[in-house]
């Protein structure tokens, strides 16, 4: 037992650091001498694919919705009851060009146009009898200026019989009297001569009067019978047979089913890949909005349409470049095109590829002439920054020039052939850093097959 006055002598706390530093000697001297071992950098294992240039159609997306190229609001232009209406003029029956689908009465224009006919003939009946006055006249003036001038010579002869005193002066004023009469009568006839053709031109301007009328009773008596000026898809029906309808009332509505619009919207910034290496971005752009043959000016592009239902794995058309559809939208930057697709009804797979309607949602596809690019994956593209394998396999950072098409990024410029571009998702990538190369195979055949695709 120790001494508790020893525990409590003033030796005791620098007796124990003086054992603790012996201790510890002993065991540093006991231990193998450390060696220094120089560490090499492991390399990190990096898939990549090498840069190569491929024929590519630049082509950007938009969206829109499918109307019709003709949509017919039918009105009733003649007023009356409807007494024939067609069965198959129901909503969403399609219908041949020349199919008759209403009748409106036609009793009250029958009437009319038979009293417009009666006026006409009439009318030309009056200027026949006209045209015999004025022959009628004619020849009266000139049997009447023929007596005129024998009552003027049988005047002159007794006139010289009274200065010989061989006749009475009552002869004499008898015959001046009945060339006066005979003066006069001749000069009523020419009075009449003067005013008949002013007469006969009233008689003609009635006629056409007539005749116009003959033709509004005919064309209100064809517009009783409504047939459909094309094929068309009915939207909607407003009337039932036995309806009375006024001029200007809503009959139906149609569709033509030969030609389809899509106004499909475009990113700008998109759509300017399309007019590369063509004329300046805004000079064209100016041109194709201000153009009105714009049609024109976008076929120097080269360009191809498709569209699509359901994305590119579903059904397609092809469809034409018509124009653009206005000016550049400033908030949403998109650029308005319509296309146009023929015989949107042909073809028709039912469950697969139905006949593309008014209001079907679409996506639209703008290719133009094939160019040369460097093709890799989107998802090789890092906050905008490629990551490459150098010479000495180490990694490098590059911010490209791009386009994107699809699931890929299409290069113009900066990349050499055969530049290894890593694939792989590295955590860090320290420009600098060892890798271990290897070919990314899968990623190289994905490009492969999307580029044969286009």
């Amino acid at each position: 037992m120790i001494n508790k006055t020893f525990l409590q002598s003033k030796y005791i706390f620098p007796l124990v650091i003086l054992l603790g530093v012996v201790v510890t000697v002993i065991i540093n001297k006991s231990q193998p001498e450390m060696k220094h071992q120089n560490l090499q950098e492991k390399p990190t294992l990096a898939t990549f694919i090498e840069a190569k240039q491929y024929q590519v159609h630049p082509a950007v997306k938009g969206f829109g919705e499918v109307e019709p190229d003709i949509l017919l609001n039918t009105v009733a232009e003649v007023s009356g009851k409807i007494t024939e209406l067609n069965p198959m003029l129901r909503k969403g029956n399609i219908l041949a060009a020349g199919t008759k689908v209403l009748m409106i009465d036609q009793k009250d224009y029958l009437l009319a146009l038979k009293q417009a006919k009666a006026e006409l003939a009439i009318n030309k009946a009056s200027l026949k009898e006209l045209l015999l006055t004025i022959q009628d006249t004619e020849i009266n003036l000139s049997l009447a200026e023929e007596k005129l001038s024998l009552a003027n010579n049988e005047l002159a002869r007794i006139k010289k019989l009274l200065k010989k005193s061989s006749t009475s002066r009552s002869s004499y004023d008898n015959q001046r009297s009945n060339v006066l009469q005979l003066k006069q009568e001749v000069q009523n006839l020419k009075s009449q001569l003067e005013t008949l053709p002013a007469q006969v031109e009233v008689q003609k301007a009635q006629i056409d009067i007539s005749s116009a009328n003959i033709e509004s009773q005919q064309h209100n008596l064809e517009r009783t019978s409504i047939t459909l000026p094309f094929s068309a898809r009915v939207i909607d029906v407003n009337v039932e047979a036995g309806q009375f309808v006024g001029q200007g009332s809503q009959l139906f509505s149609i569709q033509n089913i030969d030609r389809i619009l899509v106004d499909a919207q475009f990113p700008l910034e998109q759509f300017q890949l399309l007019v590369k290496g063509f004329k300046p971005d805004q000079e064209f752009f100016k041109q194709a909005l201000m153009n009105g043959d714009s049609e024109r000016l976008f076929s120097s592009l080269g360009l191809n349409a498709k569209i699509f239902l359901n994305g590119e794995n579903g059904p397609v058309w092809p469809a034409k470049f018509e124009r653009i559809s206005g000016s550049l939208d400033p908030s949403s930057r998109t650029l308005g095109v319509i296309v146009s697709v023929k015989h949107p009804y042909q073809d028709i797979k039912p469950g697969t590829k139905p006949p593309l309607i008014k209001g079907m949602y679409t996506e639209v596809l703008l290719e133009s002439q094939a160019k040369n690019f460097i093709v890799i994956p989107r998802d090789a593209l890092h906050n905008n920054q490629l990551f490459l394998i150098n010479q000495a396999n180490q990694l490098e950072r590059i911010e490209p020039d791009y386009q994107v098409q699809g699931a890929m990024l299409l290069i113009e410029q900066k990349l050499a052939e055969g530049t290894r571009i890593i694939t792989s998702d590295l955590f860090p990538a320290v420009p600098g850093m060892k890798l271990e190369p290897m070919l990314d195979v899968e990623r190289t055949n994905e490009i492969k097959q999307w580029v044969a695709e286009q």
